[in-house]
């Protein structure tokens, strides 16, 4: 029994490389990195990338640990080897926050690859495939879990999974298919916002989820000077954006161990 011969660096890196360039899962709209936004270009422009309808995703990577042995707890159907995603649930408890994340109402989800070998991640890479050989389980499917040892076992190719250290089988679909729709069914609904107002609710929803320090009040910061050329005007204001996204993304990542994500409609 041992882990995938990959990091988990290497797989985020890969996964978030794919859906920057090729889309989430089974979904057509445009994904937005907020760490990646920059203040500008270099040509000069500085079109606001979040979408009017945004929709924020939290995803937390895992890497598995590859189960060699057969014993009496193997799921049925599985071959060997499978796959074990390994659960945060001691202080910090990860997989709890994850979940009181979920039910403000927000789309969570782990993601963990459905392979497990080096020259698997260098090809589904290469074929912008990474994002569809993902497992993605939100923390509702799993559930609230006790401080001890507990993990979520997959096979490849089998589309089932089972939740440990007891037994027992996880209800619902895991596929890249099964999560675009949802993440197509939050788009639909999706309410209009505006981005920097979006932004900072983001920041403040995630510092008081995890009991940290109060947000600031950024009302000052935003207001757009009025004597500025409308240029300038625009160029303030998209650098109040980025700084917003840069700050979202760092407090998903530092706080709750996520990469975020943000879709939507643009109109």
């Amino acid at each position: 029994m041992y882990t995938s011969q990959f990091s988990e660096f290497s797989y985020g890196y890969a996964l978030t490389d794919n859906i920057l360039h090729s889309g989430l899962p089974a979904t057509a709209t445009a994904p937005v990195f907020p760490s990646l936004i920059a203040e500008g270009s270099s040509g000069g422009g500085y079109d606001v990338q979040i979408p009017l309808h945004p929709v924020p995703i939290f995803l937390q990577f895992k890497i598995p640990q590859v189960v060699w042995r057969r014993s009496f707890k193997m799921p049925a159907g599985f071959t060997k080897p499978y796959l074990r995603m390994h659960l945060r649930t001691k202080r910090p408890n990860q997989h709890r926050l994850l979940l009181d994340l979920e039910a403000s109402g927000k789309l969570v989800a782990y993601a963990t690859p459905d392979f497990w070998q080096t020259n698997q991640l260098d090809a589904y890479f290469a074929a912008q495939e990474v994002p569809v050989r993902t497992r993605y389980f939100t923390p509702s499917e799993i559930g609230p879990l006790d401080d001890k040892q507990h993990q979520v076992a997959y096979c490849t190719g089998n589309p089932t999974a089972w939740l440990f250290s007891e037994p027992h089988k996880l209800d619902g679909r895991f596929d890249a298919e099964s999560f675009g729709k949802k993440i197509s069914t939050a788009v639909r609904s999706a309410r209009r916002q505006d981005p920097l107002e979006f932004l900072n609710q983001l920041s403040s929803m995630i510092s008081k989820l995890t009991i940290s320090r109060r947000p600031r009040d950024s009302r000052a910061e935003t207001a757009s000077p009025s004597h500025l050329p409308p240029k300038m005007k625009r160029e303030h204001e998209f650098s109040e954006i980025a700084r917003a996204a840069r700050e979202a993304a760092y407090l998903a990542q530092v706080r709750l161990g996520c990469t975020l994500v943000i879709t939507g409609k643009k109109q």
